[in-house]
């Protein structure tokens, strides 16, 4: 019961995240509002990578993601230092959307699952299970989605006022 209210808790907040990414334009994720150090396009994948990781590659070993996600999306990365295009937006949310079903697929014994060694965060916080890394993706995805929100308001502003 506690693991299927941890993955009903996720699906509230991808639902929620995928409602903030409806009509956001390529062009409107790529601008970089004044103040913030990403974009939408950024925010959108760093959230896929981090959840692909928190739920399936450090507690299985096992990604669905190409290698070349942590190279646009990983912590410390931002738009300016990309040398290439990164994975098109689209990509990106359908991703998100079948990393969902994915998610909601994953039994109360995966969560259960201790991690082969402690993951340790810079907080001084520390993770032993699947079911703790998925509660932290669910906080991280839900930090930014606010991020989101912010950004496609202000985005949006700048361009019905250009």
């Amino acid at each position: 019961m506690k693991n299927e209210f941890v993955i009903n808790q996720f699906a509230i907040a991808r639902n929620r995240l995928l409602s903030a990414l409806e009509n956001v334009t390529e062009e409107a994720a790529s601008q970089k509002p004044e103040g913030f150090n990403n974009n939408i396009h950024w925010h959108t994948g760093h959230i896929l990578l981090v959840t692909e990781k928190f739920f399936f590659k450090v507690p299985t070993g096992a990604s669905e993601l190409p290698d070349l996600y942590d190279e646009y999306f990983a912590n410390g990365t931002k738009p300016e230092d990309w040398k290439s295009e990164p994975p098109p937006l689209q990509e990106i949310i359908e991703r998100l959307t079948s990393q969902a079903k994915r998610i909601k697929e994953i039994g109360d014994a995966n969560l259960e699952r201790e991690l082969g060694s402690p993951l340790h965060f810079k907080s001084g916080l520390k993770m032993d299970t699947a079911g703790e890394l998925a509660n932290m993706a669910i906080y991280h995805e839900g930090v930014h989605t606010g991020y989101i929100y912010a950004m496609k308001r202000l985005v949006t502003k700048q361009t019905t006022n250009a």
